[in-house]
């Protein structure tokens, strides 16, 4: 065995390109997941003064087909360019320290582009290093399968190295896709979109909670890690807003955040996170709100996508009734190759324990503020009921008196959710979230249905006259109105009435 050398497939390529994401857009993160490990890294040798002084610039040029990612972080020396760039799934980083740690994200370009190419210059050399790699070739060799070299000698039959001069004081890497095959990555919208809900970005300064935000996890002693990214020249933000859309129309606002924690055995934090509290939280938030669901968040950049934490919940549907963001806090949290979830370990397995009990509280919370939405509204169709009642002219004494009746079932329906919502008010005292919910939806007015009693008196009804009977015949037809009304819907029988009332005078 000591002189067996495995050979690795050079299928392995094509696994670690087209084969590793479902979604081609996740090489955009895995690119600016290692320009921000650069400026970590930067800041740390003096290279740049603070992480705000770092930037990411992501340039799409859909006509051109061409994509480029460029940092002005470290950088990479040139006689170290193919150590870095050339070796597969060896990175130098500490997976304790930085983002991503596996060295194979940076091979995800090869399979969306025809050439694939790294420009990079180091502060204090005057050497610009340009390494490019053929993914059309790549192709080729992988599909001919009288082609029987291993993966390492693929990358190197792929790849040309060529040096040029550069000033001495710049720093940068540069990611460059030539000839783009999938449309998707050209697509500035969609890019944008996920970008706002997955890179390490800051809130906008229109979300009204993100100073909230900031002061909580602050006062527990943990930063949010933030970069300046930029897409074709703006600078993106997290796609949190104030309200909810339909349609494009505005149906809910978030009227305040809360926040919840999870602590180990030592009493340390591993996880942090806030949620928001809405006036429609017993509603599934609509896809059109990107930003719907709970987010797990590592180093402030999205593990999985909004459907992740689903199984989670009792019902995977109570997920989306939230927004929210779940950060993890600690070494013990190591992503997946793929990046949708965590390895297993005993600190992940007890986080998911927690979670779940974290989320029967939110599905509770939702369940209540269902039931205040509900019991507003009996009240308020009871309202509407008796304001109807009052201003209507009815047809005859039968159709009125059918009328009360049914108010007086709305009225006792009102009543009793008159005394639920003074139970919930209860609740309330005790509970900051139901107690947003219940000062926005419920007022003094939804309290006074004692005042609806006096409901108005029979009106004098003239007596039916048919010009065409006798006074016998007269009494056979009212008669059968009595049956008519006993016997059919009210609006119904008042029709067939008014038509037999005509026929006869």
């Amino acid at each position: 065995m000591k002189n067996y050398k495995p050979r690795i497939g050079k299928n392995v390529i094509e696994t670690l390109t087209l084969g590793m994401y479902e979604n081609p857009l996740v090489i955009y993160r895995e690119y600016v997941q290692n320009a921000v490990d650069q400026i970590d890294i930067a800041v740390e040798n003096d290279i740049l003064d603070t992480k705000s002084d770092g930037r990411v610039d992501i340039c799409i040029d859909k006509n051109e087909k061409t994509i480029s990612i460029k940092d002005n972080a470290t950088g990479i020396k040139s006689n170290e360019v193919l150590k870095f760039l050339g070796d597969v799934a060896n990175s130098q980083k500490d997976r304790e320290k930085h983002k991503g740690f596996r060295g194979i994200g940076r091979l995800g370009g090869l399979g969306y582009c025809e050439k694939l190419i790294f420009e990079t210059s180091y502060k204090g050399e005057s050497i610009k290093s340009i390494i490019t790699l053929n993914a059309k070739q790549l192709r080729r060799i992988i599909e001919d399968r009288k082609i029987k070299m291993d993966a390492s000698t693929v990358i190197s039959v792929i790849t040309e190295l060529e040096k040029e001069e550069e000033a001495i004081n710049k720093h940068y890497f540069i990611v460059k896709l030539i000839e783009v095959t999938n449309p998707e990555l050209l697509e500035i919208d969609k890019v944008k979109d996920y970008l706002s809900m997955v890179a390490p970005i800051p809130f906008s300064k229109d979300f009204l909670f993100s100073k909230k935000i900031y002061k909580y996890f602050n006062t527990r002693n943990i930063k949010i890690e933030e970069y300046n990214i930029y897409l074709n020249q703006n600078q993106l933000f997290k796609a949190y807003k104030n309200h909810f859309l339909k349609n494009d129309k505005i149906i809910s606002l978030i009227l305040d955040i809360n926040f919840f924690e999870i602590k180990n055995n030592e009493n340390e934090i591993i996880a942090l996170a806030w949620y928001g509290i809405s006036d429609l939280l017993n509603f599934i938030i609509k896809q059109e709100n990107i930003e719907r669901g709970f987010r797990l968040r590592r180093d402030n950049i999205q593990i999985g996508d909004q459907d992740t934490l689903n199984l989670f919940f009792n019902e995977d549907r109570f997920n989306h009734h939230f927004i929210g963001e779940i950060y993890l806090i600690g070494n013990a949290f190591i992503p997946n190759a793929r990046r949708d979830y965590f390895n297993d370990n005993k600190t992940i397995q007890y986080f998911e324990q927690q979670i779940k009990e974290e989320f029967k509280k939110l599905k509770s919370l939702s369940h209540t503020a269902s039931k205040i939405n509900n019991r507003t509204k009996e009240i308020e169709e009871f309202k509407e009921k008796k304001q109807k009642f009052e201003n209507t002219k009815y047809r005859s004494e039968a159709e009125e008196i059918h009328y009360k009746k049914e108010l007086a079932d709305y009225k006792k329906k009102a009543k009793k959710a008159k005394n639920k919502l003074r139970n919930i008010s209860k609740k309330a005292r005790k509970d900051k979230s139901i107690n947003v919910i219940f000062k926005h939806i419920v007022d003094k007015e939804h309290f006074a249905i004692e005042k609806t009693n006096n409901v108005i008196e029979n009106k004098n009804y003239k007596k039916h006259r048919f010009s065409k009977l006798n006074e016998k015949e007269e009494k056979i037809v009212l008669e059968i109105f009595s049956i008519i009304d006993e016997n059919l819907e009210i609006d119904n029988a008042e029709n067939i009435k008014q038509k037999i009332i005509e026929y006869y005078n």
